[in-house]
C-alpha cells in the first residue's frame, strides 16, 4: 500500500517540477530580474501579504530572522522592497514593495492571468477546488508534524 503512495508522490514531484518549468518559460521576463529562488519566494510572500514584518517572514519560512534580513537587504538595495517603520513598535518595520517590486508583481499578475486564461480555464472549477483542498490538507499535516518535533 505504501508503494502506491510513493508512486503518487513521485508523480506529484514530476508534475510540480514540470509545471514550474512551463510557468517559468511562459514568464521569461521574470528571468531578467535574476532573483534567487529564496528571493523569489520571499517576493511572492510579500506580494500576497502587504505590510508584513521580517519576523513573520522568518516564521513562515522557518528560517532565522538574520537569514531573512540578509535577503531583505539585497532586495532593498535593488529597490524590490522598502522598509517602513511600524508606528506602534519602533523596533519593528513593515516590508512593502518598492518600485522594482511593483514591476515584478505586475509581471507575476500578468503571467498568472495568462495561465488562468490559457490553461486553468479548461479545467473544471470543482477539480481545481479539490486539488487546492488536497494540497492544503497535505501542507497542514506537514506543518503540524514540524511543530511536534
Amino acid at each position: 500500500m505504501l508503494s502506491e503512495y510513493q508512486t503518487i508522490v513521485n508523480g506529484l514531484h514530476e508534475a510540480f517540477y514540470e509545471y514550474y518549468m512551463i510557468y517559468n518559460k511562459g514568464a521569461k521576463k521574470l528571468d531578467e530580474y535574476n532573483l534567487t529562488v529564496q528571493q523569489e519566494n520571499m517576493m511572492l510572500y510579500i506580494m500576497r501579504n502587504p505590510r508584513v514584518t521580517a519576523n513573520a517572514i522568518a516564521a513562515k519560512f522557518s528560517i532565522s530572522k538574520s537569514a531573512v534580513s540578509q535577503v531583505l537587504s539585497k532586495l532593498e538595495a535593488r529597490h524590490f522592497i522598502v522598509r517602513e517603520n511600524n508606528p506602534d513598535n519602533r523596533r519593528e518595520s513593515f516590508v512593502i514593495l518598492g518600485e522594482e517590486g511593483e514591476k515584478y508583481a505586475q509581471l507575476i499578475d500578468e503571467a498568472d492571468a495568462t495561465f488562468v486564461r490559457t490553461y486553468f480555464s479548461h479545467i473544471e472549477i470543482d477539480d481545481l477546488k479539490q486539488m487546492l483542498q488536497t494540497m492544503q490538507k497535505i501542507n497542514k499535516l506537514i506543518m503540524e508534524s514540524k511543530q511536534e518535533t
